[in-house]
């Protein structure tokens, strides 16, 4: 019996009648649901002394319900153990949720029967380096964000490649980021799209102080170090995938590279990448007429 994992975003599910609609459809389709204790408190179902790290080891499938926040809390859970995950999405754009509210019942009878694809997504791996150690190693989906602190002032940051020069960038910081981090802040910078299957890094300035100034694309292969400039940074952060954030100081590198480890993505659409970016981004979410 496959056993599926459920994650609920108590926010976005209203008094959890999607999660308990969910958890049904599981059941109904012969396989069996997993969740921790008090979320199984909470619907009416059977109490197993399970927290939040029981269910990601016990379950084949993991299933999280909101938006795109959601899905990137999880999946930073879950990945080094190369379970696969499906969002189904209580938010608004959910670029990064799968399945529908409306659709949950014919998602899991196609997960029941195997009936799906599996996109493994590039992870990226980010570390800052002060007066020569490591004070931070984080792992990330979307994006690694250096951004200035809480003045006004512009930051400048030099960047490299396998320790060659490519600039220096005064703004208010730079994005990097995976191709499944293409269509989020990055973006919204003014950044390229990039197929999600693609092994690319995007580097993408945040309001740059310069006219000639835009994002660009490297291979997957390289290594990125952006040098803090300043002397003092007046509360510069580092933050990732806007789960975590580091204070940076004057003199940080920031070493960024392609992680070893990959996120497993469902995918249960027929739709290409294009016209799921038309549906969630260029329409958000209404169908052309």
């Amino acid at each position: 019996m496959i056993k599926i994992g459920i994650i609920a975003n108590r926010d976005k599910d209203e008094g959890l009648k999607v999660t308990s609609l969910l958890v049904k459809s599981i059941k109904d389709n012969g396989a069996e649901p997993v969740m921790a204790d008090d979320l199984a408190k909470d619907i009416g179902e059977e109490i197993r002394n399970f927290c939040e790290e029981d269910v990601i080891k016990k379950s084949d499938i993991m299933i999280c319900l909101g938006g795109d926040g959601t899905f990137l809390k999880c999946g930073r859970k879950i990945f080094s153990r190369r379970i696969p995950i499906l969002g189904i999405n209580l938010g608004n754009l959910g670029f990064l949720t799968e399945v529908d509210k409306n659709e949950i019942d014919p998602a899991i009878k196609r997960l029941v029967n195997g009936d799906y694809d599996i996109e493994e997504r590039m992870m990226l791996e980010t570390t800052i380096i002060r007066d020569g150690k490591e004070i931070m190693h984080d792992i990330v989906l979307n994006d690694v964000v250096i951004s200035r602190g809480w003045m006004s002032k512009i930051l400048h940051l030099k960047t490299y490649l396998n320790n060659q020069f490519v600039d220096l960038y005064p703004g208010d910081g730079l994005i990097i980021s995976t191709p499944t981090g293409s269509t989020a802040y990055s973006l919204s910078a003014g950044g390229p799209i990039v197929e999600p299957d693609m092994k690319l890094i995007i580097v993408t300035p945040i309001c740059p102080h310069l006219l000639y100034s835009r994002s660009f694309i490297t291979t997957g292969e390289r290594v990125l170090k952006v040098l803090v400039v300043e002397t003092n940074c007046h509360g510069a952060m580092l933050t990732v995938d806007g789960q975590n954030g580091y204070e940076l100081m004057g003199g940080d590198s920031i070493i960024t590279k392609k992680s070893s480890q990959y996120l497993k993505v469902i995918r249960l659409s027929d739709r290409n990448f294009f016209d799921v970016l038309r549906s969630k981004i260029y329409d958000r979410g209404e169908k052309i007429k």
